[in-house]
C-alpha cells in the first residue's frame, strides 16, 4: 500500500470537512502520516461481510456504497460521497466482522488507518487518537438513543405489538 507523499494535499482535503475543521494543523499532518494511501477501482470491494475490519477508513474522493442485511427481508444501502468520511472507526478498538459491505462506484481514494497505527497514537497521547475516540462515542450514544426509541416503539405499546406478531403469524 503506498505511502502518504503529499501530507499537505490530504490535510487541505481533510481540514476542509466539518469534523477534521477544528484539528491543529500538526494534529491532522501526524493523523495522516499514520494512514497508507488506498485506491480502489470500481465494483472493487473494501471490505466484505464477515471479513475481519483492522482499519478505519477516511474518503478522500470517489464514491462508495455500504450495504448491510436487514433481517428479516430488508437490506439498507447507504452511498458516501463527501471527502473526510469516516468508515470503520469502531475497528480501530476490536477486530469485530465487518456486517455490511462496502463496494467502491468509481475509483476511489481513502486513507487507511490501521489499528496498530492508530493504537500507536493513542499510546503516544496524541490528539488526533483522542478525537476519534471521542466520535466513536459519540456514534455508540446515538446508537443506544436509536436502539432504546425501537425498543419503546415495539415494546411501549405491548397490545400493538402482540397484534401486530399475530397478523404475521397469519399470514405466513
Amino acid at each position: 500500500m503506498p505511502i502518504i507523499d503529499d501530507v499537505e494535499h490530504y490535510r487541505q482535503i481533510l481540514a476542509a470537512t466539518d469534523f477534521f475543521e477544528d484539528f491543529e494543523s500538526s494534529d491532522l499532518d501526524i493523523l495522516i502520516k499514520a494512514c497508507q494511501r488506498k485506491t480502489l477501482a470500481p465494483r472493487e470491494a473494501l471490505w466484505a461481510v464477515g471479513s475481519p475490519g483492522d482499519a478505519a477508513y477516511f474518503l478522500i474522493e470517489g464514491r462508495l456504497e455500504t450495504s448491510r442485511r436487514l433481517p428479516p427481508d430488508g437490506q439498507r444501502t447507504l452511498q458516501l460521497s463527501q471527502p473526510g468520511e469516516l468508515l470503520g472507526l469502531s475497528h480501530l478498538v476490536k477486530e469485530w466482522e465487518h456486517g455490511s459491505t462496502a463496494t467502491a462506484l468509481e475509483r476511489t481514494e481513502l486513507l487507511e488507518l490501521s489499528r496498530a497505527s492508530f493504537k500507536e497514537l493513542f499510546d503516544a497521547q496524541e490528539v488526533a487518537a483522542y478525537r476519534l475516540v471521542d466520535h466513536l462515542a459519540e456514534a455508540l450514544v446515538r446508537e443506544m438513543r436509536d436502539a432504546n426509541r425501537r425498543l419503546h416503539e415495539v415494546f411501549g405499546n405491548p397490545a400493538e405489538t402482540l397484534r401486530t406478531l399475530r397478523r404475521r403469524v397469519r399470514t405466513t
